[in-house]
């Protein structure tokens, strides 16, 4: 039992990681002030961010049954892991996305859990013991394909309703925020929509269960702890954002839109995409000018997530895992 509460801790701590580092990415353009472009540190736009994040995280128990059976350890494994083995990994990427939280960098919490298990598998059970083709095509395609899927389907978008982007910078002040508080509610509600049945499926996992209970447990971890990394630590990725926002309203809105759509659809489908990447790829899809200066930045984030966060999360996982067998065998 305690060895239980451990892990739940754990989840917490990851789910905690996840809302501090990618609530602020919703509602970074609410958090910028309009006149100078500068940073504004605000509260309202956390608490809306994260209460749509932490709904988004309860509800993915009803919308993403399918990406929440694909988490789950037996899918990515020919055998079923131990218990210690899924400990590892939510260590690892807990301590890598609070690490990176505290040094106000982005990055994407489905890169993290699922470098946290495969260089941990390969190091301590072989490559044999994974099974790749699901990987292959339920888990590292979607993640790689999703921002370039964004990126053409905006591109597409704007170059059709390119003469309607005036007409928006026309509109009434008060619709536009509207549209701007709606539009970050739905990106934020995508992004626990697409996240917490990742971190859910592990936490279920260490509950040693397969009733209701033992799955609505780990939702409701994953939802407060969403909730309460967002209002703690959430202005610190927002604030490094900005500059890395569009200003253009329309660009803005039509980038959020896609992202929202295109994730929540995947979570629906199963498909494990990376709410930070679609977002990015979103944003450097637009028709012009706007799209280009964003192409840069989102491509460099792409490479960082394969290159950097997933070897990260899972040394992480394997230092846990060598430490957790030293200290209790």
């Amino acid at each position: 039992m305690v060895t239980v509460e451990i892990g739940l801790a754990v989840l917490f701590v990851l789910a905690f990681g996840n809302g501090a580092n990618d609530v602020g990415k919703s509602v970074a353009a609410l958090m910028m002030d309009p006149d100078t472009a500068a940073f504004k540190p605000k509260y309202a736009p956390l608490i809306w961010g994260g209460l749509f994040s932490g709904l988004g995280s309860i509800l993915a128990i009803i919308i993403s049954v399918r990406l929440f059976s694909a988490f789950t350890p037996q899918s990515f494994f020919q055998t079923t892991p131990g218990f210690s083995f899924i400990l590892a990994a939510l260590v690892g990427a807990a301590s890598w996305i609070l690490i990176a939280t505290l040094l106000r960098i982005q990055v994407s919490t489905t890169h993290a859990i699922v470098g946290a298990i495969i260089v941990q598998a390969i190091y301590l059970l072989g490559a044999s013991s994974l099974e790749w083709t699901f990987l292959i095509w339920r888990i590292l395609l979607p993640l790689a394909a999703g921002p370039f899927v964004a990126l053409f389907g905006v591109y597409i978008i704007s170059r059709l309703f390119h003469k309607r982007d005036t007409e928006v910078d026309e509109a009434s002040s008060r619709r536009l925020g509207m549209a701007d508080w709606g539009s970050a509610a739905g990106v934020a509600f995508a992004r626990g929509v697409n996240d917490a049945p990742k971190m859910a499926a592990l936490g279920a996992f260490l509950l040693l269960g397969t009733s209701e209970e033992g799955v609505l447990l780990p939702y409701i971890v994953v939802g407060v702890a969403v909730v309460a990394g967002s209002l703690v630590w959430g202005d610190r990725v927002a604030k490094t954002l900005i500059g890395h926002t569009p200003l253009h309203r329309g660009h803005r809105l039509k980038a959020h839109a896609a992202t929202a759509v295109l994730v929540s659809a995947g979570s629906y489908f199963g498909d494990a995409f990376s709410t930070t990447h679609v977002s990015e790829g979103a944003a450097a899809g637009h028709h012009g000018k706007k799209g280009r200066q964003f192409l840069g930045s989102a491509l460099r984030g792409m490479a960082l997530a394969w290159m950097v966060t997933l070897p990260a999360a899972g040394l992480l996982a394997i230092v846990a895992s060598i430490l957790g067998t030293r200290f209790w065998g």
